[in-house]
């Protein structure tokens, strides 16, 4: 008897511990915490299931740099910010990017994505013998894109990013640049045959981010040295696209609807991503072996104002017991996603003082779970589970469409 109560005294001394330190292994599949796995850089796209490569502009070209070839603006300006993770609770997700149409058939744009911790987050920094708890831990993607139609309809991307890890208060702790290619194909179909449906488009959709194949990106610190995982995500999607002319006699005279279209736009957009093994042995687990996913979503324009959005999301994560290093508190990343939009037509209301339109999106909901079944997760986790996000993107108007 007194054996089995050392026993079970020591391991809840040993559980005890592990939790009170957060050093419990929740999987995280990367140290780079928010650029490949957190919240992305589009409102838009997180309301409807984390469908990035199939949607246009700038705040997907991470994922895609084919998405900025859908953008008809010559000048267009996003900016995203985002708050809420089911590991790092108080991270935040602040995005720049800007594209330039050089021509008809050349586009280029410049983004900045971040990853900031809490402050003094309960969370420690582990790069080789160095483990302890910092200030301030963050992570950033400096991309640079360009997208060029090759045939009408498809479009094919390419971009460099230039990653930073700041692990330790303001000291670069790893830097990496990465390529990324993808493409984009868009086709008109007639699949619905019927008189109050036109604009029918489907669209295909790939990406390769970090095409080089690097999977390993050392994190240094002092005389400290560590190998961690850089993921190689292989994407797949697929969207379909209607318009439907509608009546809505409630908005006959009303200034926000006055010379919008009477349609409502009806999209459905599918994503598959898979990590790739790459050339090296992986230091620190083996990625590739969980980290497919998949998403769907779908999004309505009201007479091009007003969107509504739903999505679902299902990741592959480990699950069950690691005894040689603790306890894995992670099941599958899994839920419902949705969100909501509106379309400023500044331009048209400021009657041309304002070279702008803005479209703006919004998220609030809960944090997709990723908590496996069998375990019961401190309250560090389950106090703050709201999800927010909201994107501005800037649309600027040619002065002849004033």
């Amino acid at each position: 008897m007194k054996i089995y109560f050392k026993t079970f005294l020591i391991g809840f001394i040993l559980f005890f511990s592990l939790v009170s330190s957060a050093q419990i292994d929740y999987y995280n599949p990367t140290h780079l915490s928010g650029l490949f796995y957190g919240q992305p850089s589009s409102a838009r796209a997180t309301g409807m299931g984390l469908t990035t490569i199939t949607l246009d502009g700038i705040e997907n070209a991470f994922y895609n740099p084919a998405t900025i070839g859908l953008t008809k603006e010559k000048l267009n300006v996003h900016l995203n910010y985002a708050l809420g993770s089911p590991v790092y609770k108080g991270s935040q997700y602040p995005f720049l990017g800007v594209s330039y149409r050089i021509n008809k058939k050349l586009i280029v744009g410049l983004s900045n994505l971040n990853w900031w911790d809490e402050k003094n987050s309960p969370w420690s920094t582990r790069i080789g013998g160095f483990n302890e708890s910092v200030e301030k831990r963050s992570a950033s993607a400096y991309t640079l894109s360009a997208a060029y139609t090759i045939i009408p309809g498809l479009q094919f991307g390419v971009s460099g990013n230039y990653l930073i890890g700041r692990f330790v208060d303001n000291n670069v702790t790893s830097s990496d640049f990465i390529l990324s290619a993808g493409a984009i194909y868009t086709k008109e179909v007639d699949i619905i045959k019927a008189k109050n449906i036109s604009n029918q488009r489907i669209r295909f959709a790939g990406s390769l981010v970090n095409a080089l194949m690097k999977n390993r990106i050392e994190q240094t610190y002092l005389d400290n040295l560590n190998y961690r995982d850089l993921p190689i995500h292989l994407s797949f999607g697929a969207a379909y696209k209607a318009t439907v002319a509608i009546q809505p006699n409630f908005t006959e005279g009303k200034g926000f609807f006055r010379g919008a279209p009477k349609t409502l736009d009806l999209a459905v957009h599918l994503q598959y991503r898979d990590v790739l093994a790459g050339p090296k042995e992986t230091i620190q687990n083996t990625n590739h072996e969980y980290n497919s996913a998949f998403g769907i979503g779908t999004e309505a324009w009201f007479m091009d104002l007003i969107a509504l959005r739903l999505g679902y999301y299902r990741e592959k994560r480990p699950v069950g017991d690691d005894k040689l290093e603790g306890i894995w508190a992670t099941g599958h990343k899994k839920g419902i996603t949705w969100g909501f939009g509106v379309n400023l037509p500044l331009n048209r209301l400021t009657n041309g003082s304002l070279p702008f339109n803005s479209e703006i999106n919004f998220v609030t909901s809960r944090i997709l779970d990723t908590y496996a079944d069998n375990y019961t997760p401190p309250a560090y986790f389950t106090d703050r589970t709201f999800l927010f996000s909201v994107g501005i993107n800037l649309k600027f108007v040619a002065k002849t469409q004033n």
